[in-house]
């Protein structure tokens, strides 16, 4: 009788889960997916124009800072003004071809864990189902080895559900980014020649100059 309510709870237990992970796990599996491997690339426009090693974290942050270049200061100055417009286009294809690597790893990571997560749900339903069978049949060692086994593939299903919304958003980042950057970049490489033969007049305490000089004469 009492191995009998013993089953009627353990089958309760893995129907409804086995428990949760700690509050430490979940920072440890998010920490995991925030520490992904990185790639080199050049930053044109950087002076030592060295190798500079980029984890994800640091590509958001030069993604950040590209977006937020300040164009008057690379323009004022006529001399440079084509080799600084120049380097800008370089160092933007570099950002999107460093996101574009990242995009990749990351989709492969969604793949890899998508398999994974399948692997575990399998697992679980063939523990259910030899718990039952084992329950049935009185074989204590196969009951008690289908309860370990359901336990493993509840803990990898949840992780691996952690990890995948994890590097989802991760991918939804770095796909945000390199919109931005691809949609600035295009309509400055489209206008590329007109800036530079135009940039003096183009200025924007000019124009707010001429503009009523413009008014006047035409009045």
């Amino acid at each position: 009788m009492r191995r009998k309510i013993v089953g009627i709870l353990l089958t309760a237990i893995i129907c409804l889960g086995f428990g949760f992970a700690s509050a430490s796990r979940v920072s440890e599996i998010i920490q995991y997916h925030f520490q992904l491997s990185s790639i080199d690339w050049v930053m044109s426009s950087k002076t030592d124009s060295k190798n500079i090693t980029t984890d994800i974290w640091y590509l958001f942050s030069q993604s950040e800072s590209y977006l937020k270049e300040n164009m008057s200061s690379l323009l004022d100055n006529e001399s440079t003004r084509r080799t600084n417009l120049n380097n800008y286009i370089v160092d933007w294809t570099s950002l999107l071809n460093a996101l574009g690597y990242q995009k990749n790893k990351l989709n492969n990571a969604l793949q890899t864990s998508a398999k994974k997560l399948q692997g575990c749900q399998n697992q679980l339903t063939s523990a259910n189902q030899r718990y039952l069978t084992s329950l049935k049949s009185k074989n204590e060692v196969g009951f008690n080895q289908s309860v370990n086994t359901a336990k493993l593939a509840r803990k990898c299903i949840w992780e691996e559900q952690v990890s995948q919304s994890v590097t989802k958003t991760l991918l939804q980042q770095v796909q945000s980014y390199a919109t931005k950057i691809e949609k600035r970049n295009t309509y400055i490489k489209n206008n590329q020649a007109l800036i530079l033969r135009h940039y003096d007049v183009l200025k924007p305490s000019l124009l707010r100059t001429l503009y009523p000089i413009s008014v006047e004469l035409e009045s």
